[in-house]
């Protein structure tokens, strides 16, 4: 049995592993949540693991995994969202990269979605929800 991913991430450095980690990870917009009172950012993902086992446990050639993870932000006083509707509970995105710049943290999705992170200071944290399950789709970027 795998074990489940648990890291903080407290600096830039940090957050471009979170990011590489999150690449392509799918997010449905209900499970984004700004909890004001406790200025904190929540979503749930499902991130495509690119973490390879080895072994007995190994996933047989051409089939790869997804995992869920729990994605949090603490220290945010606000969050401003770009081409993107909170409304739209259903609508599925793809994540492409968490960018930090100044006081801002960007989650660029698919599509010109952006939602950003106002915060003082890097405050992270990614946990696995589960042990993750096997799929034969595998994210594809066009070379540009």
């Amino acid at each position: 049995m795998r074990r489940k991913l648990a890291l903080i991430a407290r600096d830039p450095e940090d957050l471009e592993v979170v990011s590489s980690l999150l690449q392509d990870a799918i997010v449905q917009v209900g499970e984004m949540t700004y909890v004001q009172d406790e200025g904190r950012f929540v979503l749930i993902a499902s991130r495509f693991r690119r973490d390879p086992e080895t072994g007995e446990a190994a996933s047989p050639p051409g089939v790869f995994e997804r995992v869920n993870c729990a994605l949090r932000f603490d220290r945010v006083s606000a969050v401003k969202r770009r081409n993107l509707d909170p409304a739209r509970l259903s609508r599925v995105l793809s994540l492409l990269a968490i960018r930090c710049e100044g006081e801002y943290i960007d989650l660029v999705f698919s599509g010109d979605h952006t939602v950003r992170l106002v915060a003082d200071e890097i405050a992270c944290r990614i946990d696995d929800l589960d042990s993750g399950w096997p799929t034969r789709w595998k994210p594809d970027h066009p070379e540009s």
